[in-house]
């Protein structure tokens, strides 16, 4: 089963608390994101595995905290990937945290346009 795009309480709550500064940390999280994810091609690309698995623990962390499950999870695999050295799977993973990120953006975005 796989894990839903937001945990939207989690976000309602971040959201309460944060106030006006949600969307800060929002935009944040989606500067860091797209950085991490051009890392990680990178990593990829050039065979390094702890780079790799740096990057995605880094990524891993920092949407599990804005509630982005499904790219949490994804960004854990692709951790795991690394720190095993066996990069074969990496580029699928990728795909699929691009996907994941794309999806948590869209309704992250949502958020900050509605207030929920």
């Amino acid at each position: 089963m796989t894990a839903p795009t937001l945990d939207h309480d989690a976000v309602d709550e971040l959201q309460s608390v944060m106030g006006a500064d949600f969307e800060t940390l929002v935009e944040s999280f989606f500067r860091d994101s797209e950085q991490r994810i051009t890392r990680l091609r990178e990593a990829i690309d050039q065979g390094e595995a702890d780079e790799l698995r740096q990057t995605a623990h880094s990524f891993k962390g920092s949407s599990g905290n804005l509630g982005a499950l499904a790219l949490s999870g994804l960004c854990l695999e692709l951790e795991q990937v690394g720190r095993s050295g066996q990069l074969d799977p990496a580029s699928d993973l990728l795909e699929r945290i691009r996907q994941a990120y794309a999806d948590a953006r869209r309704e992250l975005e949502r958020y900050i346009e509605t207030g929920s």
